[in-house]
C-alpha cells in the first residue's frame, strides 16, 4: 500500500516539522500537500491546484464568518458582555458543573450549526467563563468541543449523520434514538477526560484572558453595565445560532419566496452578519463615541493569522481527500479477514486520522460498509452508530479544526496533541463502549 506509506511518512514530518523543529504551521501544511502530492504520482501543477482548490474551498465559508465572529467578540469584551455572560453561566450552573454546563451547551448548539462556525460564535463566551472561573480556557473549550463534535457526527440533520442514513438504508428515528444515547457516552467521556485531565493545563494565553478581562476593575461606575441583563448580551449569539437553525427545517424541494429567504438567511455568513449587525447596534448604545470601525479592524487584524492557517488546514485535508486514500482503504478491508463487530468501527477511524475530516471519514465509511449491510448480523441504525463512534478517532495536525484551536486560544502544538487529540480517542471509545451496552441489551 504506497499510498497509505506515503500518507503516513508526510504526516510524521508534518507534526516533527511543528511541534520538534517548531516550523510555522502555514509552511508546514502548505509543504506536507506539496509532498504528498508529488509523492503520490499527482505531478506538480495538479498538486498545486488542488492545494489552490481546498484552500479556497476553506476560505469561502470561513473567512469572512472569523471576522464577523471576532467582531462580536471584540464588541462583547468592549461593553463587558462576555463577563456579564460568564458571571451568570457560573451562577447557575456553579464551578463543579461547569465542564458539563459547557458540553451539553455544545451538545445542543451542533445539531443545526457547523462546528467551527458554533465556537467561533461562542469563543468570546468561552473565554470569559474560563478567566471567571479561574479555569484553563483548554479545558472550558475542550468541554464546549466535546459537544460539540458529539452532534456533529452523530445527530441528523447535520450532514453526515444524514449521508450515513441514507447509505445504510437506516431508519432515521431509530437512528437518532441508538445515536443519541451513543452520543451521551461519548460526551461523557469527553467532559470526563477534560475535567481529570485538563484541569491544570495552564497555557500562556490563560495570563492574556486573565488581564484582559480584570484589568479594569468593576467599580460603583460600571455598576449600570453590570446590572443589565446577560440575556441581552446572548442576543448576538443566540440570533446567528437560531438563524442557522431554520436551515434544517427547510425542504430542498421547497420553493417560493419564503423557502428562498429562510435559505439566505440561515447560511452561515448572513447569520452572523445579523449577529455582527445585533452586536454593533449594542455597542453603539453603550459606547456614544466608540469607534466601530477600530472594533472591525481590531477583528481583521485578530482574524487574519487564524484564517491563513486554517484555509492552509482545510487546503492539505483536501488534498489527502483528492488523492483517492479512501479508494485504498476499501480494497485494503476487502482483502482483510472478517472484523465483525468492530469493522465499522476501525474503518471510520482510520479515515478520521487520515483525512482529518469527519464528514468524508463518516461518507467513506458507510460506503464501504454499506454494501456488507445484509450480511453483518447488526441493524444499519448499530453500524451507523459505530461508524460514528470510530469518526471521532482520532483529530489532529490534518484537522482545520485543530489548527482553529491553535490559533483562537494560541494553545501550542504539543499540548493540543496531549488533549485534544487524546480526548477525541477517548470519546470514540466511550462511544463505542455505549454501542456495546445497547448491543447487550438486544438493540442490534
Amino acid at each position: 500500500m504506497p499510498q497509505l506509506l506515503v500518507l503516513l511518512v508526510v504526516l510524521l514530518l508534518l507534526i516533527l516539522s511543528v511541534s520538534r523543529w517548531k516550523w510555522h504551521p502555514f509552511i508546514a501544511l502548505v509543504l506536507a500537500g506539496m509532498a504528498l502530492g508529488l509523492c503520490s504520482g499527482l505531478g506538480g501543477k495538479t498538486t498545486v491546484d488542488l492545494l489552490a482548490q481546498g484552500f479556497g474551498n476553506t476560505m469561502k465559508w470561513i473567512a469572512i464568518v472569523v471576522i464577523l465572529g471576532a467582531f462580536i467578540g471584540e464588541v462583547l469584551r468592549e461593553t463587558g458582555g462576555a463577563l456579564r455572560i460568564a458571571r451568570s453561566v457560573l451562577r447557575v450552573f456553579g464551578e463543579k458543573r461547569l465542564p458539563w454546563a459547557m458540553g451539553f451547551t455544545g451538545y445542543l448548539v451542533s445539531i443545526p450549526v457547523f462546528v467551527d462556525v458554533a465556537y467561533i460564535v461562542l469563543q468570546p463566551v468561552t473565554e470569559a467563563i474560563a478567566a471567571s472561573a479561574k479555569k484553563p480556557v483548554l479545558m472550558i473549550g475542550l468541554a464546549l468541543t466535546a459537544g460539540l463534535t458529539v452532534s456533529h457526527t452523530l445527530l441528523p440533520p447535520t450532514p453526515g449523520p444524514l449521508a450515513v442514513a441514507s447509505l445504510l438504508e437506516a431508519d432515521i428515528g431509530r437512528m437518532l434514538l441508538i445515536n443519541g444515547v451513543v452520543g451521551l457516552f461519548a460526551l461523557a467521556g469527553g467532559i470526563l477526560f477534560v475535567i481529570n485531565y485538563c484541569s491544570n493545563s495552564w497555557i500562556e494565553y490563560d495570563e492574556e484572558l486573565k488581564k484582559e478581562h480584570f484589568e479594569k476593575p468593576v467599580t460603583t461606575e460600571t455598576t449600570g453595565i453590570r446590572k443589565e441583563s446577560s440575556l441581552l448580551d446572548l442576543l448576538p449569539i443566540i440570533v446567528p445560532i437560531a438563524l442557522m437553525a431554520l436551515g434544517a427545517f427547510i425542504q430542498p424541494s421547497k420553493v417560493g419566496f419564503l423557502a428562498e429567504f429562510l435559505g439566505f438567511v440561515s447560511t452561515p455568513m448572513v447569520a452572523v452578519l445579523a449577529g455582527a449587525g445585533i452586536a454593533g447596534l449594542q455597542y453603539r448604545r453603550k459606547e456614544k463615541n466608540g469607534s466601530i470601525s477600530n472594533l472591525v479592524e481590531q477583528a481583521i487584524i485578530k482574524s487574519a493569522l487564524v484564517i491563513m492557517i486554517t484555509g492552509a488546514g482545510g487546503a492539505f485535508g483536501f488534498l489527502i481527500r483528492e488523492s483517492g486514500v479512501q479508494d485504498s482503504l476499501s480494497i485494503f478491508f476487502t482483502s482483510v479477514p472478517f472484523l465483525g463487530f468492530f469493522l465499522p468501527f476501525f474503518i471510520a477511524a482510520i479515515l478520521t486520522t487520515a483525512t482529518g475530516s469527519i464528514t468524508v471519514s463518516l461518507i467513506g465509511a458507510a460506503s464501504i460498509v454499506g454494501p456488507m449491510v445484509e450480511v453483518l448480523p447488526y441493524s444499519p441504525e448499530l453500524l451507523a452508530a459505530l461508524i460514528g463512534c470510530g469518526s471521532f478517532c482520532v483529530f489532529h495536525a490534518n484537522s482545520s479544526f485543530f489548527w482553529l484551536l491553535n490559533r483562537l486560544h494560541k494553545v501550542p502544538v504539543a499540548t493540543l496533541y496531549q488533549t485534544y487529540t487524546l480526548q477525541s480517542l477517548v470519546m470514540g471509545l466511550a462511544g463505542l463502549i455505549g454501542v456495546g451496552v445497547l448491543y447487550l441489551l438486544g438493540l442490534t
